[in-house]
């Protein structure tokens, strides 16, 4: 990778660091902010303090391909049903937000008596769109 590749590279990782942070602090119920890539790859995160996390490292890793990998293959239907707004898994321990921003997935989780209303999902939106 040449060096000005890099650099752009090191300011793209640098936006969505911030975004994260400014996501973060939408709501006090936001336990994470991640932002991945259809690879299933952290590309950057903010764990709100005070929340314990739930996944070991590991198991972050394969909840994020799995995240990707689903993504990907619901690619073609796409076209017949239209593009995902969000997608919302309610579990016990944990609520879970996907949004997709072109190649990236934003990946926030709530606490499991939180479920995101409308007003969340579009302030997330309007950062997530932020240049």
């Amino acid at each position: 990778m040449k060096k000005s590749d890099l650099s752009k590279w090191g300011a793209l990782l640098s936006r969505y660091k911030t975004k994260c942070e400014k996501i973060s602090q939408i709501s006090k119920s936001i336990r994470y902010v991640g932002i991945i890539n259809l690879h299933g790859r952290t590309l950057a995160g903010k764990i709100n303090s005070g929340t314990k996390p739930l996944f070991s490292p590991n198991q972050v890793r394969e909840e994020f391909f799995a995240i990707a990998t689903s993504v990907k293959l619901r690619k073609k239907s796409l076209s017949v049903i239209g593009q995902t707004n969000y997608i919302i898994f309610n579990h016990k321990k944990v609520i879970i937000l996907l949004y997709q921003n072109d190649d990236v997935i934003y990946y926030i989780t709530f606490g499991p008596k939180s479920i995101p209303n409308k007003s969340i999902i579009d302030k997330i939106r309007k950062i997530s769109t932020e240049e």
